[in-house]
């Protein structure tokens, strides 16, 4: 049968990375293209390849291509185009108006590998280039990370940053300029390189030999204890899990004590960050150590009462509640208002806790509500025999407002 429509076939378009900026570092396929094509568009910061080349911002390249061109066409992006490139976006937009192709080019995180003689096959790659991403739980967590930066995630606020947090003698190399002829790489400390001043966009590289594996359960024997009460170990992991903390996940700990829960939230956080709060200063400091010695460099220690403490803090996705020093009600009123779809854990020992824990979560709508009662008992041993020592009894209620499960 023959066809009554023909659709018309797509005009090409490459999309070539164009690496960090050394026109000889492109390859020669790339070269090819770009000498052939009939019209040259890039995301700027691109020049003296070609004097046909149209310099735009994204936005202006994504208007003009949406003029759909009747010619081949090749876009420039900088660095990989398959590493936090314009390419993505290109491609999501014009793949039914183009035949696109992609041409891979060097990163500047390939190119610093080499030139610091340190593979990246091992090592967490992050932009912080235009996103709001937090350098520390990477570090924390990782031996080794590469990062882009740009805007206010510049090389020395980054090192800034990780000094804050206690990460100050890790050791970074910073990337300036590099494949240009003025190219530089400065290494030293966090803390050495904090208060010196480098190009916007420079890579950088992080190497913490302390990072710790997140994935690794701790026991209550590893905590730092003083006489502040703990949550033991078993309720701990009960408590988690049915909070259901991610990696990306911003984790309030209330009532935080020694820190045993915020410890353990942070590692399954791994890619996001705990607040501990907590109104006793001996506790705070027994927090502090704690994050020292378990490499849990994400959490961050807010000494003062909740719900007043939680005054300018990012809003939580998870919460726990260890204590509320009988303030439940502005809590959960205060956490709602944060966020409404927050997922809230409370522990309770007492009956009015318990009571108070439940009214507040029908009052505010966390109407999927899960309460278990746990009991535990440990053995000890007794001469020749082993007896079972029962623990206090915990009830640990968790809700949310709709459905977080089926």
């Amino acid at each position: 049968m023959e066809k009554l429509y023909e659709p018309a076939p797509k005009v090409p378009l490459c999309i070539i990375g164009f690496g960090p900026g050394d026109e000889a570092l492109l390859t020669d396929k790339a070269k090819n293209v770009i000498n052939a094509a009939q019209k040259i568009l890039s995301t700027g910061r691109i020049s003296g390849v070609d004097e046909r080349i149209q310099d735009l911002n994204l936005v202006e390249l994504m208007a003009e291509l949406k003029n759909k061109a009747d010619v081949g066409t090749a876009v420039l992006v900088s660095g990989d185009c398959g590493f936090f490139s314009a390419a993505r976006n290109i491609v999501r937009d014009f793949s039914d108006l183009y035949e696109i192709e992609l041409i891979p080019g060097i990163g500047s995180i390939q190119y610093l590998s080499a030139k610091i003689k340190i593979p990246y096959d091992d090592a967490a790659l992050v932009s912080l280039h235009g996103r709001n991403v937090n350098i520390v739980p990477k570090v924390a967590y990782n031996k080794k990370v590469f990062a882009l930066t740009g805007g206010p995630n510049s090389a020395q606020e980054v090192c800034r940053k990780l000094c804050r947090y206690g990460l100050c003698d890790v050791n970074v190399s910073v990337g300036e300029r590099l494949s240009y002829t003025d190219e530089q790489i400065t290494s030293g400390k966090a803390v050495e390189l904090q208060d010196m001043c480098f190009n916007e966009l420079s890579v950088m590289y992080i190497e913490n030999p302390l990072a710790v594996n997140p994935h690794t359960p701790l026991y209550d024997s590893d905590f730092v204890r003083g006489d502040i009460p703990m949550t033991k170990e078993e309720i701990r992991w009960l408590s988690i899990s049915k909070l259901g903390v991610s990696p990306q996940d911003i984790v309030y700990d209330i009532g935080a004590g020694t820190g045993s829960v915020s410890v353990e939230m942070a590692r399954k956080a791994f890619d996001g960050f705990v607040y501990a709060i907590e109104i006793k200063e001996e506790a705070c400091d027994l927090i502090r150590k704690n994050i020292v010695k378990h490499g849990a460099f994400n959490i961050e220690v807010i000494h003062g009462q909740a719900p007043d403490a939680l005054e300018g803090l990012p809003a939580p996705s998870k919460v726990f509640i260890g204590g509320s020093s009988g303030n439940m009600d502005g809590i959960l009123e205060k956490l709602i208002l944060l966020n409404p779809g927050v997922k809230i854990a409370v522990n309770a020992i007492t009956l009015q806790t318990l009571n108070q824990a439940i009214a507040g979560f029908e009052k505010y709508g966390l109407n999927d509500t899960d309460i278990i009662y746990a009991n535990i008992a440990k053995s000890k041993k007794t001469g020749a025999y082993d007896i079972m020592m029962a623990q206090n009894p915990v009830f640990i209620i968790t809700g949310m407002r709709g459905k977080s499960h089926e």
